[in-house]
């Protein structure tokens, strides 16, 4: 596949910084995709106290418009560019953050790369609760929570990062081996995350992908409305759970 300009340009900035920061690619959406967040929180009768975080899995695969978005070319544009034309979707979740974080990576992958979206539905700044990102960090092997301060002698905030003003609608992917963190935030920032990852061709890099597969994989409701272009992201999880594609 030959790839534009732009995705030329994506391509490299997620191999060498380990994420890509695409402000408006859903602005148009941000409205009703903020109003299925909270549908689809309800629906499931989770509730936030407020006190600490509160997740909800499988939530794009719980709305059909959600489930659109997976087919947005806008999207695919970039996933092809950064992960390749038969890059994987892996599942997604919505999660309610309360205050700060800790600096981490989301996993450890040496032989196959794993990407997360991750589009926060509230107005935020680096000092709100935007997410921070360490350019460069997928490439040093980081794991677990890290102590900044015994590290570098660093407070969390202090910490030399990328970061940017968020409005709804934006979005960033970033590689899962990268350091990030929020921080200063309020007690209700909402973010709807979705997992995608590079095809696998070894046996090695199968049965890594194998093991990172959630439990429940795809909705009927993500199936029944799924395009061709979209069912081809499908079908290799589907194989590897010995469903039919």
């Amino acid at each position: 596949m030959a790839l534009t300009a732009q995705q030329e340009h994506w391509r490299r900035h997620f191999a060498d910084f380990g994420f890509v920061w695409l402000p408006g690619l859903f602005a148009a959406e941000a409205d009703w995709i903020s109003q299925e967040f909270e549908r689809v929180f309800q629906e499931k009768g989770i509730r936030h106290e407020g006190t600490k975080r509160t997740g909800c899995g499988y939530l794009v695969e719980s709305s059909a418009r959600l489930c659109g978005l997976l087919a947005e070319p806008r999207l695919d544009a970039v996933l092809e560019a950064i992960l390749g034309e038969d890059y994987n979707y892996m599942g997604s979740a919505g999660e309610l953050y309360v205050g700060d974080g800790m600096w981490h990576p989301d996993g450890v992958f040496p032989d196959l790369t794993f990407a997360k979206l991750a589009m926060y539905l509230d107005p935020l700044t680096p000092q709100t609760g935007a997410l921070r990102v360490v350019p460069g960090s997928h490439l040093q092997g980081w794991q677990g929570n890290l102590d900044t301060q015994a590290l570098w002698g660093l407070a969390p905030d202090q910490v030399p990062c990328a970061s940017f003003d968020n409005r709804p609608g934006d979005v960033i992917i970033f590689n899962l081996n990268t350091l990030h963190n929020s921080l200063k935030g309020g007690y209700r920032r909402r973010m709807l995350n979705m997992g995608f990852s590079a095809r696998a061709r070894t046996a090695e890099e199968k049965e890594r992908l194998q093991r990172h597969l959630p439990e429940k994989l795809y909705s009927e409701i993500l199936l029944a409305g799924a395009p061709p272009s979209l069912m081809k992201h499908l079908r290799q999880p589907l194989e590897l759970k010995g469903l039919r594609p």
